[in-house]
């Protein structure tokens, strides 16, 4: 196995390197750089959540090192922090320009990306650090974690830590400079601009969204008879007419989708030309749209009226997506594909436990615990790659989350197999084709099937 990410990753030189250039070992410590790195990648602990002396019994029985519980916590210091986030960049850097598999260079985008935010609440001491917002009366910490994916790749494109109060909204320059010709944005509301739909357009890309509820009496389409002056030219105010959506929605049954091919959504001075779709909802679909519309309708700073709630039984898709290749009836289960990246938090949260941070620690050891888990993360990622080239065929379709739960358990564990990823590897090859085959119920369709339908 030869992995550019990998040898970097456990190549000691280039570790004492970045740890030099950072300020962190400037002489012959206890702990060389090298094994600092493991402690805040691979250990069995949560640095976070964990006591200290956990922690140190855990690092005598993996290195024979003693080291004591304050000795241990010295070393959570800022320089551990710049040491850690050198290294999640420099790998995050080599991740983004390691050749891509032909397996699937079949779908027809460069890429497809998914964009979204994850907020761990930290304790309150770290409130004016940290802050995360506000809970009723009380102010509590949080800090955010912003990620772009490339679905297509299973790569990721750009991660993030920001205050807990910073909006998805100014998250959206950096998607903007990732951007290329041909990639498909699959975004959630958070991220809803009109700006970045043209910029999205002006790239000679394509988005997938869904169309804010307030922005339902923004829709227009031109005016067939519009009014002219004299001289022939059309009159601004004339030139395009509102969509009544009252009535076309009045008019569907369950189940139907409808399409407006040329809507045009904004203001009377910005507008962004695109194709909308309206499906009317039924079943579950329906109860759950209809609790999220109440519940921004209750909340005091609800900008929907009580009148929208008949809005729940729709659903509103916009996208530049040509008609030709991708008819109205595909445009919904290709946006359902962001809900990988919600997959990918969750196992995050459930099986790494990165946002198992409400202890009262300092921000260094936070921050530290963040840094070391993207690392994880990363190269939990790329061993699911290797796995994925060598086993995935169009007939065994591998669990994301199966997948990632293995390689974290033998993570863990890296210290019993001497840091080598050959050894895990071995392990790995025989249980993934065995544990790890998706599993899909009754009726549902698997996000690589829809993905086949990109091709």
């Amino acid at each position: 196995m030869e992995s550019e990410y990998l040898n970097f990753l456990l190549n000691q030189d280039e570790i004492n390197k970045i740890a030099k250039e950072v300020g962190l070992c400037r002489r012959i410590r206890k702990f060389n750089p090298m094994q600092l790195l493991k402690i805040a990648v691979f250990s069995p602990n949560n640095i976070a959540k964990d006591i200290l002396s956990d922690i140190s019994h855990n690092i005598f029985e993996s290195s024979d090192i003693s080291v004591s519980c304050e000795a241990l916590n010295r070393r959570f210091d800022s320089k551990f922090v710049k040491f850690l986030k050198a290294v999640f960049l420099k790998l995050l850097n080599i991740q983004l320009n390691i050749g891509k598999p032909e397996k699937i260079s079949k779908i027809n985008f460069n890429r497809i990306l998914l964009t979204d935010s994850s907020i761990s609440k930290l304790h309150n001491s770290l409130e004016k650090v940290y802050p995360g917002g506000r809970n009723g009366d009380c102010a509590y910490a949080g800090l955010k974690i912003h990620f772009i994916k490339d679905l297509k790749y299973s790569l990721p494109v750009d991660i993030g830590i920001s205050k807990g109060t910073k909006n998805d909204f100014k998250f959206l320059p950096r998607l903007k400079k990732v951007l290329r010709k041909n990639d498909l944005v699959l975004n959630d509301l958070g991220y809803y601009s009109l700006d970045f739909f043209k910029h999205i357009m002006k790239k000679k890309a394509y988005f997938v969204s869904k169309l804010k509820l307030n922005s339902t009496k923004t829709l227009f389409i031109e005016n067939p008879n519009p009014e002219c002056f004299k001289k022939g030219s059309i009159r601004s105010s004339s030139r395009y007419l509102p969509v009544n959506l009252e009535e076309i929605c009045a008019a569907m049954n369950a189940g139907e989708i409808r399409e407006i091919e040329d809507v045009w959504i904004g203001s009377s001075i910005d507008k962004v030309n695109c194709r909308l779709i309206i499906t009317r909802l039924n079943g579950d679909l329906h109860e759950r749209r209809l609790k999220t519309v109440t519940k921004k309708i209750s909340s005091p700073r609800s900008y929907l009226r009580e009148e929208k709630r008949d809005i729940a039984k729709f659903g509103f898709m916009i996208t530049n997506l040509p008609k030709e290749e991708y008819p109205k009836e595909q445009i919904y289960p290709i946006y359902s594909l962001r809900w990988q990246i919600e997959l990918d938090f969750k196992n995050w949260k459930s099986i790494l436990e990165i946002d198992e941070t409400t202890r009262k620690i300092k921000k260094e050891r936070i921050e530290a615990h963040f840094y070391g888990k993207l690392i994880n993360i990363l190269v939990n990622n790329e061993i699911s790659n290797l796995l994925k080239d060598e086993i995935a065929t169009d007939e065994i379709i591998l669990s994301e989350k199966k997948v990632f739960q293995k390689i974290s358990y033998y993570l863990k564990n890296f210290h019993h197999y001497g840091y080598r990823i050959t050894n895990i590897l071995e392990k790995l090859r025989i249980l993934v084709p065995r544990t790890c085959i998706k599993s899909k119920r009754k009726g549902s369709i698997l996000s690589d099937e829809i993905l086949r339908t990109l091709s």
